[in-house]
């Protein structure tokens, strides 16, 4: 078509029809930039299919993620809970002065050892923010979920790390003098197996002397501490296990079932 307008305006040219040829050149231009929007507009659609594409395999793999992750979350929740309990158990034991045998002060904190930890892992969601495919997610709620993702874990590692520098500096250093602290690991690893199998170990023979702590401000002190952030622990785990819930409503929602 092109070539059909070219070929007249040079005939025009020879003719010396001036007005004609300027017509002609306009329709030429016209049609050029036509062609070239009807290009950008197929290139537009033909993007946009891909990036759906794309947002669809995201967010699939995101959705997986974050099932995965609850399943984890639920189990630190739980966590979370059953030590709160053992500490508010052995803050009233002690607020009341209740005389406990050894052996039963030596199960309740041999039962809190440990700080139970949220580590998920979010391979998709990492991947949104660090390659720009946020861009493509078009549900501006779920975006903002990712966006502010970091934020929530950040706020959780705070009390986390303050959780086990009680641990590594004031817990296990005071329970390893007067606990069987052995007795805490009910199963390990066997060794040079595949599967993973636990086997129990053996009960240590050193008796324990809980009693000659656990009456004192120093104990009583350590454990306020821990339900502090006991407390504060447990409700970012409920607020991160809101937003996991949240977003894999939101996902379900954008993607239709095949």
């Amino acid at each position: 078509m092109i070539k059909f307008f070219r070929h007249i305006r040079l005939r025009l040219m020879e003719t010396g029809k001036t007005g004609k040829y300027f017509k002609y050149a306009i329709g030429e231009i016209i049609l050029v930039v036509i062609g070239i929007l009807i290009a950008l507009q197929i290139n537009n659609w033909n993007q946009n299919r891909l990036d759906r594409h794309i947002e669809r395999d995201t967010l699939i793999n995101l959705r997986l993620d974050l099932h995965s992750a609850m399943a984890q979350l639920d189990n630190k929740i739980m966590q979370n809970n059953l030590y709160r309990f053992y500490d508010s158990t052995a803050m009233e034991l002690i607020h009341s002065k209740t005389e406990v045998p050894n052996d039963s002060i030596t199960k309740l904190l041999l039962a809190h050892i440990f700080t139970p930890t949220f580590d998920p892992e979010l391979g998709t969601l990492n991947e949104i923010l660090n390659t720009g495919k946020m861009e493509i997610i078009q549900n501006k709620s779920l975006r903002k979920h990712i966006s502010s993702w970091n934020r929530y874990m950040d706020e959780l590692s705070e009390v986390d790390n303050r959780l086990i520098y009680l641990d590594d500096n004031f817990k296990t250093p005071l329970y390893m003098k007067i606990l069987p602290y052995r007795n805490s690991f009910n199963y390990v690893i066997k060794p040079n197996s595949a599967s993973l199998l636990a086997e129990p170990l053996p009960s240590s023979n050193f008796q324990s002397l809980p009693n000659e702590f656990f009456y004192t401000m120093e104990f009583e002190s350590m454990l306020a501490n821990y339900l502090i952030y006991g407390i504060v622990q447990g409700e970012r785990l409920d607020d991160i296990k809101t937003k996991i819930i949240d977003m894999i409503a939101l996902i379900d929602k954008m993607i239709k079932p095949d």
